[in-house]
């Protein structure tokens, strides 16, 4: 046996001490070695958890690393004995099987299982993208029968991401995997881990001691009570018998000392289920945990010492006797015979009788520690009260009320109202105390109603005597504090009664006792486990610890998050768990076990108690008030800025803070830069690296925040590709899509639908946009601090550049995304503006010679109008299409789609015949079409558009006739405006290269050269960026100032409806 993986033991109490790493699979004696090095043992097991784990590189697997410190060591021993039997290119597939988003292999017991359904999976080791895979499927797997010329024509990539998403397949650091429709096999999962592999066993504390140089612990000044056994002296069982007797009878008459007294009712909370003799039997010879010597040997592993004397207590010992009965019928009359004298019969009769037996106490004996024994104390804690008090309430025959009680009295129980009162305000301690007695009171004294002289209840002494002894033996029970109770005045009260009064109510105590025990024990298990299932389900719950800290916890894509809170409810730590396959109470403690939180965990808050706590929590983590009123306004004049909260890459910081622009660039830079690295040869370092990110920004006049993770490696690019990629994967991913309706339901899924949504259709144009204004201040600032060889009139160009950014980051944070358009270098040039004038005058001069205005012959691209035509667009054959293809019009609509020319490639355009119809194009290009059309026939998704009388429709081609579509010719604002902006930013890279139209024509107007008309109108036409430019000559209606543009939006965004509500985490 090799060791396949270890693990790294720790135990709490040594934080900060080096654990002991444990090769596995392993052995029950080195495990034991193990523990004795880190102080583990029987008397401290609690302390004992999983700090680390390593593999070899060989030998390593992708099993997540919080799953492995919230396992267990027979379990992980289980695993590793299972994985050894795994050839390699099974490791690979399982580790593949592991890394791949939304893994199913989500626990140990689920992996455990995996070499029984190697073939749940098919597994391609050295396809690692798209390319490959479609070189695989196309060239190697012979699934695709075509001739071999064809097959040089088809992209590899576009093929293999194709077949990706139709099979859902995964690309893996090992290689591509994809299910192979089997089902998988259960076997072990959820199976308590085998006898054989079984290894975990405690040392006994006085060996660990001695190995680990522990002192051991302080003895308590009072010894324990000794065992002293009653010898008896009987002959035969019957003399035995006597002596027992009379020895009970002294115990009786005896016990009512106080301190004999409590001592009894002790023992009698630990045996509430044995018999009164017995319990008195006992605590008479000092037992404080009994069983016979075969219990002990069997069942506990530990052997009584030579020498020692037995407890005697009484057993059972029924005998049978056969008796002459009556014959009786199945009324039970007596059956008569001929002569009427009843028949008789002979039966076997059982005759209940006891016999004296030994049985020895838990300090007679020695072997292996003891298991826990399961009595639940009650810690004080607040959990446990409301759970005590909640089972007290259901095990109590009457109602249970808080009231102000006059005279200083704790509690009473009401005879008539059937009733029990207790005063509040009251510690919760001294409140279950009186609940008890109370309850006691309830049970044993409530008056009778067809008993008017109530002639069998007993007197006020005794009924205090019994609720009080009740109360302080179920206390007992529970580990409560009883060192109050005193029992002086039990002599008084025993005094004169006889022997079978007292004895009498010795079991009435006894009795009511266990019963109030036994429904106790139910109720609180009801209870808990309820609180087990409920924490089960919640996707978010808080855990309050005695130390007074509380760890709020909730569900993410990833996993969990989680922040751990001071008493005051101020924010101390937090972090994320990337384990998703953890329940919510298993990733509690894994949480707290990485904060280093060994207190214990008292209460669970859930439903209205966590949405409490949740309020403290804001309130104590709000700002004060003028840092708050500071904070609340938001700097609309500011780029989003990004701060790294953790990073594995060592060019970052944690909480280094860098604008957006700047934040993109690097991004991209590192993740190129890392997945450049780790193809080469001999590469050595971590496959990603790991980057967790806050961006701070000002969305429609509100600030807000975006939190999420980048791996620099795995190819997004730069950050704003990074969160588009992101979310658009997961709004197609119908595995999320099925686990959020599973997990959380409709409502979250279609909130999580708009929430992706409103990313990328919103906040992805709102960051693009502020990265191009950033690009063109930091160009136009860059040329102005070098200032070299630039005129005058560019200066004051780069200037207004400058006050442009300024002036637009504003309007921007408050959601104007139709932002003015920005200066352009003609109008900072007077001699251009000359020749513009004559432009424009020309213009003008042909605008009136077609009977047109300027106006119009401007907007019919400075051309006369031309006879009618139409042209027929048909989608662009791309994977971003393929919703749209032969779609009737309602199916699109129904679906939320548009038909957006952004979509379409035109195909054909020719004159437009008078009298010809939609109907005739659509024969025409079905039956009969033109050589030159290089389309696919006419067919339903295809658009017409027709330009008659200088005005342009168009019709979508439907399952029946055509639908006109105006929206045809819209445009997204958003993309508009962002491509608007990138335009403005390579229009300045233009002029900064001296682009050969404008440059050279400025050069030569200011060297008093004649210059071309024709080549000015071209040049402005370029500048500025005109729809169409077929003819020669250009000119625009004179536009107001940028500063009065500026102004203008600014009065329009006032008119706007206030802002959406705050954006919560958006990527998670």
């Amino acid at each position: 046996m090799s060791e396949l993986f270890s693990i790294q033991l720790q135990n709490r109490q040594q934080q900060g001490r080096d654990g002991v790493w444990l090769d596995l699979p392993t052995t029950t004696e080195q495990v034991q070695a193990a523990l004795q090095q880190i102080g583990i043992s029987s008397d401290n097991p609690q302390g004992l958890f999983i700090s680390g784990y390593f593999a070899e590189e060989e030998k390593r697997f992708a099993t997540p690393y919080n799953m492995v410190l919230a396992s267990n060591v027979d379990e992980l021993n289980f695993l590793a004995s299972r994985l050894e039997t795994l050839s390699t290119g099974e490791r690979a597939e399982l580790n593949a099987a592991l890394q791949a988003p939304q893994s199913e292999l989500f626990s140990i017991g689920r992996i455990t299982d995996f070499p029984e359904n190697v073939d749940y999976y098919v597994h391609l080791p050295d396809v690692h993208g798209p390319a490959q895979l479609g070189d695989y499927y196309l060239n190697r797997s012979g699934m695709v029968d075509m001739p071999e010329e064809w097959k040089g024509g088809i992209d590899t990539a576009q093929f293999g991401r194709y077949v990706a998403q139709q099979e859902q397949g995964v690309f893996t650091e090992y290689g591509y995997l994809v299910k192979s429709g089997d089902a998988w096999q259960k076997v072990h999962e959820g199976q308590p881990v085998p006898e054989e592999y079984r290894v975990l066993s405690f040392p006994a504390p006085e060996v660990l001691r001695d190995a680990a140089n522990i002192p051991p612990p302080v003895r308590p000044e009072t010894e324990p009570q000794k065992v002293i056994p009653i010898i008896l002296n009987g002959k035969d069982s019957a003399e035995r018998m006597k002596e027992i007797t009379d020895r009970l009878e002294t115990g009786i008459q005896q016990l009512f000392d106080s301190d004999r007294y409590k001592a009894y009712l002790t023992t009698m909370a630990k045996f509430h289920n044995y018999s009164f003799n017995n319990t008195l039997l006992i605590a008479m010879q000092g037992g404080q945990l009994v069983a016979g010597f075969n219990k002990w040997k069997d069942t506990f592993h530990r052997t009584v010492k030579k020498g020692e004397k037995g407890i005697k207590i009484l057993a059972p010992a029924p005998y049978k006797v056969k008796q002459k009965m009556e014959k009786l019928d199945e009324q039970g009359k007596p059956i008569l015979d001929k002569d009427g004298k009843p028949l008789t019969e002979e039966k076997t009769v059982q005759i209940p009788a006891f016999k004296v037996v030994s049985v020895f106490d838990v300090s007679q004996t020695e072997g292996e520690p003891l298991p826990t024994i399961a009595v639940n104390e009650l810690s004080g804690s607040v959990q446990d009260y409301q759970d005590f008090f909640k089972a007290l309430e259901q095990s109590s025959p009457v109602p249970i009320g808080f009231e102000d009680i006059e005279g200083g009295a704790h509690g009473y129980f009401h005879l008539l109202d059937n009733r029990i009162a207790i005063q509040e305000g009251m510690s919760q301690l001294q409140t279950i105390k009186t609940a008890i007695h109370e309850i006691a009171h309830a049970k044993l004294h409530a008056i009778d109603p067809n008993d008017p002289e109530q002639a069998n209840r007993p007197d006020s002494r005794t009924r205090e005597v019994q609720a009080e002894s009740v109360a302080y033996a179920v206390c007992q029970h529970y580990g409560l504090d009883t060192s109050e109770y005193s029992f002086g005045y039990v002599a008084g009260w025993s005094s004169g009664r006889e022997l079978a009064e007292l004895k009498a109510s010795l079991e009435v105590i006894r009795s009511t006792a266990h019963e109030l025990i036994s429904a106790l024990d139910e109720h609180l298990a009801e209870l808990r486990q309820q609180r087990e299932a409920d924490l089960s389900a919640a996707q978010e719950a808080a855990f309050a610890l005695d130390n007074g800290n509380i760890l709020f916890i909730q569900t993410c894509d990833s996993g969990y998050d989680y922040t751990l809170y001071g008493p005051d409810k101020k924010a101390l730590d937090g972090g994320q768990l990337d384990a998703p396959g953890l329940t919510l109470p298993d990733a509690g403690e894994e949480a707290l076990a990485l904060l280093g939180q060994t207190a214990t965990v008292s209460e669970v808050l859930l439903g209205d108690k966590l949405t409490a706590f949740q309020e403290a929590t804001e309130k104590a983590n709000e700002l004060s008030a003028p840092v708050a009123e500071k904070a609340a306004v938001p700097d609309l004049s500011a780029e989003p800025t990004v701060t790294i909260l953790w990073s594995e890459s060592d060019k970052l910081q944690d909480g280094e803070t860098m604008p957006l622009s700047v934040a993109n660039r690097v991004f991209e830079e590192l993740d190129t830069a890392q997945h450049t690295d780790r193809e080469k040869d001999g590469y050595e370092g971590g496959w990603y690296d790991k980057t967790a990110f806050r961006i701070d920004f000002t969305l429609n006049g509100q600030p807000d925040n975006y939190e999420g993770r980048q791996d620099f490696g795995d190819g997004d690019g730069s950050l704003i590709q990074h969160i588009q990629s992101y979310h658009e994967y997961y709004v197609k991913d119908e595995n999320w899509k099925n686990f959020v309706l599973h997990n959380k339901g409709p409502e979250a899924w279609e909130q999580d639908k708009a929430e992706r949504e409103m990313v990328l259709t919103e906040f992805i144009p709102y960051l693009k946009q502020h990265c191009n204004l950033s690009a063109m201040e930091q160009t136009a600032t860059t040329v102005l601090q070098e200032g070299q060889n630039i005129s005058p009139e560019q200066t004051a160009y780069y200037n207004a550049v400058v006050t442009y950014v300024q002036d637009c980051r504003p309007l921007l944070n408050q959601g104007q995304y139709n932002l003015p358009e920005p200066p352009k270098l003609a109008d900072f040039d007077q001699s251009l503006q000359d020749y513009k004038a004559q432009v424009q005058a020309e213009i003008a001069q042909e605008a009136a010679a077609a009977g047109m205005t300027v106006e119009e012959y401007a907007a019919a691209g400075f051309e006369a109008p031309q006879q009618d035509s139409f042209s027929i667009y048909q989608l662009r054959n791309e994977d971003s299409t393929r919703d749209y293809r032969f779609e009737p019009y309602d199916r699109l609509q129904a679906a939320g789609l548009t038909v957006d020319k952004a979509n379409y490639t035109e195909v054909y355009a020719a004159p437009l015949t008078a009298g010809t119809t939609l109907e005739d194009i659509y024969r025409t290009f079905n039956v009969d079409y033109p050589a030159d059309f290089k389309g696919h026939s006419l067919s339903v998704s295809d658009v017409v558009v027709l330009h008659q009388n200088g005005q342009d429709t168009a019709h979508y081609c439907d399952s029946v006739g055509f639908q006109q579509v105006p929206e045809f010719f819209r445009e997204n604002p958003l993309r508009t405006a962002e491509l608007s902006t990138e335009q403005n930013e390579n229009m300045i890279d233009g002029v900064l290269n001296n682009a050969p139209s404008l440059g050279e024509l400025e050069a030569k107007a200011k060297a008093g050269e004649q210059i071309s008309l024709t080549d000015l109108a071209a040049a402005v036409k370029a500048e500025e960026k005109a729809p169409k430019a077929k003819k020669s000559r250009t000119a625009k209606p004179k536009k107001p100032s940028i500063r009065a543009q500026l102004d203008a939006a600014k009065k329009e965004q006032s008119k706007q409806t206030q802002p959406r509500e705050k954006t919560k985490e958006l990527e998670v």
